[in-house]
Parts: structure tokens; C-alpha cells; sequence
């Protein structure tokens, strides 16, 4: 078997080739399909092979752990996956006691506290146990969380299609047919990303990079920084196109910056600065050179930040204060709020309003607003897991489509949220003398058309992307649930265990295979979930319940849109 770094690499030269596979039939699939809705498939094979790919290789590096040394988290990992294919039982028992473990790694990836009495809240709802729900550190990482991810699937968006809407021009991308060119940049992106990382944790002061001899330290900074520079000159180069250039520039390396430190507000201090270096640069010496000197910014004040604000730093501890502030992040997002709204009615006259006034709302006001919707999705999420994990039998997967089909619901009320904040931006810089940034009737009709015909255009994928983020916590729920209902099938199961020996390293011939299925059985809950989320459930209430009550969604839309309550109400 490979390196675990030859594997990668052939697997993305694999994966490159099979894009130009796919890039060379997209003519003659087009006939078939529509073009934004071949994009969108050509996502979806990129996803599925790429998550496939992971995890196979988790579980292969399990497999082959059954010889490591008693007590080692290696062999840990490996007695719990034989474990599991043990003791087998129902998939409502699987699915009980994987949605346990799965919230628990939810509560300390948002750094929360075990909860010891219950709220308010929870005695009404009818949980008996003290849960974590709607914390103050959730609501914290769902900002950060609602800042990136949009980035994210606009990007790989563009490297299926090649296509730049509004949202993607804004972060310096143009419409480009050449798919090399794409794959250098995204490439090139993904590589400073992974430098950044890098040089931040050699900067550290983390334990084991510590005990490491200075000088072995200062070169391995020194070539990670220079992959750093180098990679973020191609990107500059292939991504840093008209105006949008600085913007871009800004916006993408400070999601980076707060992605590597998992702090938000690292990520809007280094963008903030970065901004003000781009914009008095780009006056003198051109977009090129500012966007390059934003992005060194972002990630100089980034270097900073993981050199000095480690534990024990005054930062890290008003940080963690901060945390754990209910008052604090509402504060913020208010503040986050006024503050764009006030620009968007102050500088429509200056010269960088064509560049700024997009960026206000695309990457500004909508995420804001997105994030207390995404928090209080996880919330919900989780409460009502935690009912039916408490009522045990079946009544996991009850509660698991009831929280599907409340998510669905809540992205109805985000539709009328996003109409009322595109409007009040469009009103602020009418006021201001200058022009509406999105006009907001036009956009909802193209968008529900783009959805009736299943075309699924790149030009609304940024609405897309806010749209279904509320859907996540209720997607994960419903892959766990997929995931048991195959794994729970008793003889697949006894199978597998069979080959898995106890105290020894499970031949090389047969970790293939076994991981195999493994991975197959990880993606096909995914792809359940997926059709439960997206299709099945949308099509039931759009297609039957809403319209049976008298209600539709595009004409919620437009008679919020024709009430036109920012205009009312300045």
C-alpha cells in the first residue's frame, strides 16, 4: 500500500483527471441536462468521491491498528469498530447510541461546558436530562461557520462550472471555460491554506512543536512560509480579476486566517486591517499589488495571533470569557448589522462603492443574519434528538424527520428575513445617492424558475449556500440515521466481525475490501440523507402541505417584498 501522502496524491491526480473526463463531455451532456444542473452534479461526484476516499482511508488505518500497542488511541479505535460490529442489534439502537456520541462531539467542537441543571426551556419542551442547546459558544462558532462556508461551496461551485455570478465576482472569480486554469488556482488556493496552517502551528506554542531544536523550527518555517508566498502569488495571479481583486483578496484570506484559528473575530481584526492596507495600495500601485500586500496582512496578523494568543495569553483569556457571553455575541451581531447597513448609506458616492456595496451585502449583512438562524437550527437539532433519545425505540427517527421537516419550514422564514435585509441595503444606498445593489423582485423570480426547471444556475448558488446551511445540523441527523439503518443489518454485520481478529492487524488483502464497505455504507447513509433533506421532504411540504394550506413560497417572497417593510419604515 501506499504512503498515506502517495495515496493522496494519487487520488487527486485521479480526481483531476476524472474532472477532465467530465469536462470533456460537459457539451454533449448539456443536451441531456441543464447546464447549472450538470454543474451541480458534477459537485455531487466530486463530494462523493472525495468523502468516500477519507473514508476509506479512516477506516483502513483502523483496520490495521489491531496489532498496535494495548491502550494506544490506535488500537482504541479499532476495538471500538469491532465493537460495534459485535454487538450489532436494531438500527434504532445503533442510531440511538451513535446520535449520543455524535452530540457529545458537538458540544466540545463548540468548547461548551456539561450542563448540570435544566433551563427554562428544556422543562418545556419536556427533557428530562440537562442538555447543551442554544449556548452563547455555539452561537460564536456558527458566526465563524456562517462567514466561511458560503466561500467554500461558491468555490468549488466555480471549479465545476467555470461560471461567476454576483456573489463570486465579488470574491475576484470571472467566468472561466479553461478548466486547468481553474484547478491551478483552486490548487494554488488549497496549497497557501495548508502553508498558513503550517506556519502557524510551528509559531505555536504547542508542546510537541516545542520540544523540536530552534533551528529545525525556523526551517521548517522558512519553506513552509515560501510555499505560503509562492502559492498565494498563483492565486493572486489566476483569481484576482477587475475590480473585485482587493475585495477578494480580503475576504478569502481572512475566512482562512479565522478557519485556521477558529476564532471570528481574529478573522474580521486581520481582514479589517487587510482592508485598509488594500484600499490605500490599490490607489498607488495597482489591484495586483494590494490584493497580494491584503492577503500577507491577513495572514501576518494571523501569525501573530497563534504566536502570542496562545493559552495562557491575555487574549486567550478574555477570549475565553468572550465564549461563553450571550450578551456579548448579540451585541456584536448588532453592531455587525447597524454597521453595514450605516456604510451602505454613507458610501455609495465614493469610487469604491461598485466594489464595497456587494461585499456589504454578500459577505456582511446576509451571513450575519444567517448565522442566528443556523444557531438556532442546532438547537433545535439537538433538542429534539435528545427527546428521542430519552424515548428510545423508534422514536429517534421520528423526532430526526420532524427536526427535517422544521428546518424546511425555518428556511421559509429566512426567505422572507433575506428579501427584507436585500431591500433595506438596496434603500440605504438609494438614500445615499447612489444605486440599488440587487434589485430584489427580478432575483426571486429567476431563482424560483432556476428551481422549478431544475437548472440550478451558478449565478444563484450564493443563495443557494445561504438557504440551505439551516439544513445542516438536520443533514447530519439524517445521515447518522442512514448510516444505521445499514450498518444495523445483522448479517453484513457478523460478516465484517468475522474478519476482524482480536489482537492482531487484519490482513492486507482484506482491509481493502472491509474498508471498502465500510466507506460504501458511510456514503450511501449520506446520499439518504441527502434525498431525505433535499427531495423527499421539500417536494412533500412545497409540493403538498404548503400549497394545501393556501400558501406558496414565491408568493410569500413577493408580497413581503411588495409590502416593502424597509421603506415604511425610514
Amino acid at each position: 500500500m501506499p504512503t498515506k501522502l502517495g495515496k493522496d496524491i494519487i487520488f487527486l491526480l485521479g480526481g483531476v483527471i476524472l474532472s477532465f473526463a467530465l469536462e470533456s463531455e460537459r457539451s454533449k451532456l448539456s443536451t441531456v441536462v441543464s447546464p447549472g444542473y450538470l454543474s451541480l452534479i458534477f459537485l455531487g461526484v466530486l463530494l462523493v468521491l472525495t468523502g468516500g476516499y477519507l473514508v476509506f482511508r479512516h477506516y483502513y488505518e483502523i483496520l490495521g491498528a489491531g496489532g498496535a500497542s494495548s491502550g494506544s488511541p490506535r488500537r482504541h479505535a479499532y476495538e471500538k469498530l469491532r465493537a460495534s460490529l459485535s454487538t450489532g442489534g436494531t438500527p434504532a439502537r445503533l442510531y440511538a447510541q451513535w446520535l449520543e456520541s455524535a452530540l457529545h462531539t458537538v458540544e466540545r467542537f463548540f468548547g461548551e461546558v456539561r450542563v448540570t441543571s435544566r433551563s427554562t426551556m428544556q422543562q418545556v419542551i419536556g427533557l428530562d436530562q440537562p442538555a447543551a442547546l442554544w449556548t452563547a459558544p455555539a452561537l460564536d462558532r456558527c458566526i465563524l461557520f456562517a462567514f466561511i462556508y458560503p466561500q467554500a461551496l461558491l468555490f468549488l461551485g466555480w471549479l465545476m462550472s467555470g461560471r461567476a455570478g454576483r456573489a463570486e465576482i465579488v470574491l475576484g472569480l470571472v467566468s472561466e471555460a479553461d478548466p486547468l486554469r481553474r484547478y491551478i488556482a483552486i490548487g494554488a488556493l488549497v496549497t497557501s491554506a495548508i502553508g498558513y496552517a503550517k506556519c502557524c502551528k510551528i509559531v505555536s506554542r504547542d508542546h510537541h512543536v516545542l520540544q523540536q531544536p530552534a533551528q529545525i523550527r525556523r526551517l521548517r518555517f522558512g519553506l513552509w512560509f515560501l510555499v505560503l508566498a509562492v502559492a498565494g502569488l498563483i492565486t493572486d495571479l489566476f483569481l484576482s480579476k477587475g475590480p473585485s481583486a482587493v475585495g477578494g483578496a480580503v475576504i478569502v484570506s481572512s475566512s482562512v486566517v479565522g478557519a485556521v484559528a477558529g476564532d471570528v473575530l481574529i478573522a474580521m481584526i486581520s481582514g479589517s486591517a487587510a482592508a485598509a492596507i488594500g484600499i490605500l495600495l490599490s490607489l498607488h500601485f495597482g489591484e495586483f499589488t494590494a490584493g497580494i500586500a491584503a492577503s500577507m496582512t491577513c495572514a501576518a496578523i494571523g501569525l501573530y495571533a497563534s504566536a502570542f494568543g496562545g493559552e495562557g495569553s491575555r487574549w486567550r483569556r478574555l477570549r475565553n470569557r468572550l465564549r461563553f457571553s450571550h450578551l456579548f455575541w448579540w451585541i456584536f451581531l448588532a453592531v455587525s448589522i447597524v454597521s453595514y447597513i450605516g456604510l451602505a448609506r454613507w458610501l455609495p458616492l465614493s469610487k469604491a462603492w461598485p466594489v464595497i456595496g456587494p461585499i456589504l451585502l454578500f459577505y456582511g449583512l446576509l451571513p450575519a443574519l444567517n448565522a442566528p438562524f443556523l444557531w438556532f437550527s442546532v438547537g433545535l437539532t439537538r433538542a429534539l434528538l435528545w427527546l428521542g433519545i430519552e424515548r428510545r425505540g423508534w422514536w429517534p427517527y421520528f423526532y430526526a424527520l420532524l427536526d427535517a421537516a422544521m428546518a424546511v419550514l425555518v428556511l421559509v422564514l429566512l426567505v422572507g428575513l433575506m428579501v427584507v435585509a436585500i431591500q433595506t441595503l438596496n434603500l440605504m444606498a438609494v438614500m445615499g445617492g447612489g444605486d440599488a445593489i440587487l434589485p430584489v423582485a427580478p432575483l426571486l423570480h429567476a431563482i424560483f424558475k432556476s428551481l422549478r426547471e431544475n437548472s440550478f444556475e451558478p449565478e444563484h448558488w450564493w443563495a443557494y449556500t445561504l438557504l440551505v446551511s439551516g439544513m445542516i445540523p438536520s443533514l447530519i441527523n439524517l445521515t447518522i440515521g442512514g448510516f444505521s439503518l445499514l450498518r444495523g443489518i445483522p448479517v453484513l454485520s457478523r460478516q465484517l466481525h468475522a474478519y476482524l481478529p482480536e489482537n492482531r492487524v487484519v490482513p492486507a488483502q482484506r482491509r481493502y475490501w472491509i474498508s471498502l464497505v465500510l466507506a460504501i455504507q458511510v456514503m450511501a447513509g449520506m446520499c439518504l440523507g441527502l434525498a431525505a433533506q433535499f427531495i423527499l421532504l421539500p417536494w412533500w411540504i412545497f409540493g403538498y402541505v404548503l400549497p394545501g394550506l393556501g400558501f406558496g413560497v414565491l408568493k410569500f417572497a413577493l408580497n413581503i417584498e411588495a409590502f416593502d417593510l424597509p421603506k415604511r419604515l425610514f
